[in-house]
């Protein structure tokens, strides 16, 4: 017999809770950020309240998400995220990550270049009742521009 303190118990349902919202978010970042299946909006993994939150301020809704998602997915056909690191908490997760792809179309007035990007940026979601409900969003946009050939 296993005797555990309440400590024990609380650490134990925290771990569950954080190993949980890391599989969404892994799940998440696959579907959406590399594979462009935007399907994924349409299911329980996302909140029907979801907002992502750029730096620029802008916020996208899901709607707004699915629109944009699509055009980066058409520039940069061979669009690649990948998790560099992950960090869980009960409600938030800390992805840092590096973006690659090969500039195939137009994007923030720059015209097609075939020049093959590489950028990093840190998102943090916040997640509510099993749902990611919300996103802040840090990336190197001007390390984008620049390498794709702006000179601003």
């Amino acid at each position: 017999m296993t005797v555990r303190s309440q400590d024990q118990e609380e650490n134990s349902g925290n771990l569950a809770v954080t190993g949980r919202n890391e599989r969404l978010v892994r799940e998440y970042f696959k579907a959406v950020w590399n594979e462009g299946d935007l399907y994924v909006f349409d299911t329980d993994l996302v909140s029907g309240e979801y907002v992502l939150h750029a730096q620029s301020n802008d916020q996208y809704t899901v709607e707004e998400l699915r629109n944009v998602w699509s055009d980066w997915h058409r520039t940069f056909p061979d669009l690649s995220n990948e998790i560099r690191d992950l960090i869980t908490t009960d409600d938030r997760v800390v992805v840092r990550y590096r973006f690659s792809g090969t500039h195939e179309a137009e994007i923030m007035g720059i015209p097609q270049t075939g020049k093959t990007i590489e950028t990093a940026g840190i998102v943090i979601l916040r997640l509510k009742d099993g749902q990611i409900a919300e996103t802040y969003a840090m990336d190197d946009v001007l390390g984008l521009r620049q390498q794709l050939g702006e000179n601003s």
